[in-house]
């Protein structure tokens, strides 16, 4: 599962977000409103997840202050949820002093189910009342106002699955809905997106494409977008066709948006991993979006969260911490207009510390400022790595004030920014070796201060990428193009691991051991697509396998070659030989992708004859089970009989679907009882009940699949 890109931050990149009074509960896939200058949080779950059907919530909170600085005082219940088993993935909307809570999911399924509640001087809220039904039952939606008219685009259907259905209704004077009307469909089924209204037109954005929630096999949906469309709405209500807007950065689903005079935000949410990630894209004028940029990232990588924003800050409230479950309660906040945060790139990406050149060109964006407001001779390189520094820009460069590409940074549509240039031997004489980050802080016309740190990476010669994991999911990605996917639980017990992706440095390969490579490629009729990669700490081995991903260069392939047949090959200097992993192949970003089980030397290879992958002995499974079935106070015991393999994935469910537990075990399977077999301890923390498992095993390019279940008793 490939995810797009979340770069390791260090921990002073998540300084501009600041916490505050956190909710009274850990909370996912609720909402959150901002009416009369209180922000309300309604619904959502609480200890539980939407796979197993428990937790969700029957209250409305409301914080009774929202302070100038941005912090919040205490939370008091404003009421009850109006139904009372409670909602969660609902939508709500705010208009004319009252709030409105949509559709959802409880434990009775998806609901379609409509009300609305006045809001009292003292901030509770009246009670709720029901009005015009939603035409479907629906969950994980979107929902937004424009022209006195509310407008619910796609989410999950019962019994249906993922819709692209959009209708609209107006609010009547009493506060009542009106008759429900199908409107433009969407491009494709969607859930899990977000939607937002400006300047007569509709937006939708991210989300997945699936048809359910969770696969078959439990795991969560993929098919997730970063498309984002948007469509006319007419004078009499309805909408015109959906166009494309510029992509987000990422496939996103599950995430938060807010929407300022001047820009969007999106934070957190799923890639396939959770993320923490936050972008912003300018809004023109005319409603128009510009290109996506990154900005500073939550202090925690987050899905399921809500999100709300005055003039002044933006918050961050709740989430989960996996997919979808693990709430938690924080909130982070972070001052838009008063402690303005700046895009920053750099050009060139990669700084060679002893190459000879003139310039780094730096260029400073504002999502809530005008790029001309800031005042050039006060900007300074004042950080580089979080260690103070103070290098001016170069006085023999006159700033300019840009919108849109330049001739030194693409992608740039709609964005306006200051470019300033800084002394090359000056900076190099301030940049560590390997991965650095610099932080740019200035002034603005009006005395504002703003700062902002460069998300692009500049490295040596080498290219050398180096992050500290931080015990998050994820994928790192180096500007020589290799990924690196890191699922949860990877590195237990090593949270600080520094990892590297790099292609690999020739000269220090040993000539014997390069000419054994070639001798194998070419007695194999196999032939190299890409650099060799290094990936490290080399030898590192995982508790779950990693996948990676490396470029390739479609051009190096023999006439004729079909990009499909590419393959991740490992290089085992123990027995010589290229070893051919499972891959797939994404011809459109000419990557291949590979799970691995360690850190070592891999390469992107074509194999000129299929006899090469062809397996050299009979791979099968045999008799599967659990022992001891049932497991009554001691750890049970799964047993594969297995004739070849190279790892067994495991991974246990409750009789809800949640996943439980995963883990695995490498290598080959061993003598058990005059066979081979693999045999794994199933150490998760299971309450009594039955639980379901699927374990894969691998051989070479081939999977095979058991499945069964077996009982606990506490």
């Amino acid at each position: 599962m490939i995810a797009a890109a979340l770069v390791a931050l260090p921990a002073f990149l998540c300084a501009q977000f600041s916490p505050t009074t956190p909710l009274p509960q850990a909370l996912h896939s609720h909402t959150a409103v901002i009416v009369n200058g209180r922000l309300y949080v309604a619904g959502g779950v609480g200890d539980g997840s939407m796979s197993g059907g428990v937790g969700y919530l029957n209250n409305v909170y409301y914080c009774a202050d929202m302070n100038e600085d941005g912090t919040l005082g205490a939370w008091r219940t404003a009421s009850q949820m109006p139904e009372f088993l409670g909602l969660g993935l609902h939508a709500s909307v705010a208009y004319n002093g009252r709030i409105y809570a949509l559709g959802g999911a409880n434990l009775l399924g998806q609901r379609n189910t409509a009300y609305f509640a006045s809001i009292n001087a003292d901030g509770t809220l009246a009670a709720w009342k029901s009005t015009t039904a939603l035409p479907q039952r629906v969950s994980a939606h979107a929902a937004s106002v424009y022209n006195g008219r509310v407008y619910v685009t796609g989410g999950q259907l019962r019994n249906t699955g993922a819709t692209a259905l959009v209708y609209s209704a107006p609010f009547n004077a009493d506060g009542t809905l009106g008759a429900w009307r199908y409107e433009t469909s969407l491009p494709s089924t969607l859930f899990g997106h977000k939607s937002f209204a400006r300047s007569g037109r509709l937006y939708v954005l991210g989300g997945s494409s699936a048809s359910r929630m969770y696969d078959s096999s439990g795991l969560p949906a993929g098919s997730i977008s970063a498309a984002v469309y948007s469509a006319a709405v007419n004078a009499d209500g309805t909408l015109g066709a959906w166009q494309a807007q510029p992509s987000m950065p990422a496939r996103l689903d599950f995430y938060a948006l807010v929407d300022t005079e001047k820009s969007v935000y999106v934070m957190g949410g799923f890639d396939g991993g959770v993320v923490n990630s936050v972008y912003y894209s300018p809004l023109a004028s005319d409603g128009s979006l510009g290109d996506w940029q990154p900005l500073q990232a939550l202090p925690q990588n987050l899905l399921a969260l809500a999100a709300a924003s005055t003039a002044d800050y933006i918050y961050s409230i709740g989430g989960a911490l996996s997919y979808i479950e693990n709430p938690v309660s924080g909130i982070y906040f972070s001052r838009i207009k008063t402690d303005p945060v700046a895009l920053v790139k750099l050009n060139p990406t990669t700084i060679n510390k002893s190459a000879n050149g003139k310039w780094v060109t730096v260029i400073i964006g504002l999502p809530e400022a005008e790029a001309s407001a800031v005042v050039a001779d006060s900007v300074r390189i004042s950080a580089v790595n979080g260690a103070a520094a103070d290098l001016a820009p170069d006085p023999k460069w006159t700033s300019k004030v840009y919108s849109g590409d330049s001739a030194e940074f693409s992608g740039m549509a709609g964005v306006s920014y200051m470019m300033l240039k800084f002394s090359r031997s000056a900076v190099a004489a301030l940049i560590p070796e390997g991965d650095f980050s610099v932080t740019l802080s200035g002034r603005l016309s009006d005395g504002r201060v703003f700062r902002g740190e460069s998300m692009n990476r500049a490295l040596t010669s080498k290219k050398l990428y180096t992050a500290v994991t931080e015990a998050r999911a994820g994928v790192r990605e180096s500007p020589s193009g290799a990924k690196v996917n890191i699922p949860k639980g990877a590195f237990k017990g090593n949270p600080e691991l520094l990892l590297s992706a790099a292609p690999e440095d020739s000269e220090s390969v040993d000539a014997g051991d390069k000419d054994k490579r070639s001798k194998d490629m070419k007695d194999r009729s196999m032939s190299a697509a890409s650099e060799a990669f290094e990936f490290g700490p080399h030898g590192t081995t995982f508790d779950v396998p990693v996948t990676i991903s490396l470029p390739y260069s479609a051009s190096s392939l023999p006439a004729g070659a079909d990009e499909a047949k590419l393959k991740v090959a490992y290089w085992n200097s123990s027995s010589g030989q290229w070893e051919l992993l499972p891959s797939a192949v994404s011809a459109s970003s000419k990557l291949v992708s590979a799970d691995v089980s360690h850190f070592s030397t891999y390469q992107v290879v074509y194999e000129a004859s299929a006899q090469a992958s062809s397996p050299s002995a009979v791979f099968s499974l045999g008799e599967a089970y659990v022992f001891p079935n049932p497991a009554a106070g001691v750890t049970p015991k799964l047993h594969i009989t297995a004739t070849a393999g190279d790892r067994m994935s495991v991974k246990v469910y409750s009789v809800s679907g949640r996943q439980a537990w995963e883990g695995s075990v490498y290598g080959a399977p061993s003598a058990a009882g005059g066979t081979t077999a693999y045999e794994l301890e199933l150490k998760g923390n299971f309450p009594s009940g039955v639980y379901y498992y699927s374990a894969e095993v691998v051989s070479g390019e081939r999977k095979l699949k058991k499945a069964g279940k077996f009982a606990v008793v506490r």
